[in-house]
């Protein structure tokens, strides 16, 4: 059953944290929180978030701010989308449909996972054109024809293709727990009659991506980007958006932050796709800083997970209404009243200062 505690009293995201390890299972919280190897890429996505300071400006007409954006034409009530985890049905029964309807309710676009138990039809129908399809590379070019064919016709506004794990992170910490997630030889509802093979995962290059382009009328947009190089190369290929991500830090360790390489991805695409972010983000000034570097909107990934333990679909909505709240606050407080106004100037890499 679906939780449903009250989460009005949920006043900031530590709370909402401290309330999901409360009753999430240990084994679930261990999973959503382990990086791969000793978890140097994912401390550093959080460390270099801190490092990058805001710059605020005074003085300014701040009396209405607007924290509204956009996604390859898809409006967002905030700069917050909810990123894809395959594995939400550890934190809720809701799984993916529990997010869809929070992220509905919020105005904002949720990322359906393709290895989701939720009904991908379902899914895209809590809101028609807003929400978008992830998909992880499970079969040859007829599978990918087949799966794309039931997205189209599902009504969602367009394909996420992951690319940044040909193979599955060596997770130390998941290892020495022993608590594992995967799907059932069968697949889920969703996967069982199309059929799935994780190999394909290691063969997708880049050509399959132009085909892919090519072979939808869907926004795609590429998740796992990392280089400049190969941004330019994914939006030579079509794509619409480019979503930076080290997928949390849970594939590679030892690797770069992503807001390191944020902003000389952006430069690098001039405009030419919108661009998206995740990894490390939790709380809304951290959101303004991608913001202001040029990011489109946040992806959240393991605060999703600890939101929908919290309370469900309402818990993941609680977290989004602190998020927009603390955006709205802090671009005020910079002097900034549209995240078009949200520019370079307002950041600076500076010294960190972990809070006590």
């Amino acid at each position: 059953m679906t939780n449903t505690p009250d989460t009005t009293e949920l006043k900031t995201i530590d709370q909402v944290i401290s309330r999901a390890l409360e009753v999430v299972d240990p084994g679930a919280h261990a999973w959503a929180a382990a990086g791969a190897g000793q978890g140097v890429t994912q401390l550093r996505n959080v460390a270099a978030l801190n490092r990058l300071a805001l710059v605020p400006r005074v003085m300014r007409d701040v009396a209405e701010v607007d924290i509204t954006s956009s996604l390859v034409g898809v409006p967002l009530g905030l700069p917050v989308i909810l990123a894809p985890v395959g594995a939400l049905a550890l934190y809720d029964s809701g799984d993916a449909m529990a997010s869809a309807i929070a992220a509905t309710q919020m105005s904002t676009s949720a990322f359906c996972g393709i290895l989701s138990t939720s009904s991908w039809e379902e899914v895209a129908a809590t809101a028609p054109g807003r929400h978008f399809f992830q998909l992880y590379v499970l079969g040859d070019r007829s599978w990918i024809a087949d799966i794309m064919e039931r997205v189209e016709q599902a009504s969602f506004a367009g394909v996420c293709v992951t690319v940044d794990t040909p193979v599955i992170g060596r997770r130390d910490r998941s290892l020495e727990d022993g608590f594992t997630w995967s799907l059932p030889p069968e697949g889920s509802p969703n996967l069982s009659r199309h059929g799935f093979d994780y190999s394909y995962r290691a063969k997708f290059t880049w050509p399959d991506l132009e085909w892919l382009c090519q072979q939808t009328h869907l926004p795609v947009i590429v998740k796992g980007i990392m280089t400049p190089a190969d941004a330019l190369q994914a939006r030579a290929c079509g794509v619409a958006g480019i979503y930076v991500s080290n997928h949390g830090g849970r594939v590679v360790d030892q690797s770069l932050s992503t807001i390191e390489v944020l902003g000389e991805i952006i430069e690098a695409v001039a405009g030419e796709a919108d661009v998206i972010v995740d990894s490390g983000f939790t709380r809304g000034a951290d959101v303004c800083k991608a913001l202001a570097l040029g990011a489109r909107a946040v992806g959240i990934g393991r605060l999703q997970c600890w939101g929908l333990a919290a309370g469900g679909a309402s818990g993941l909505a609680r977290v989004l209404e602190i998020l927009e709240e603390e955006i709205s606050n802090t671009m005020a407080n910079i002097g900034c009243r549209t995240v078009g106004e949200l520019t370079p100037e307002y950041v600076r890499w500076s010294t960190p200062a972990l809070p006590g």
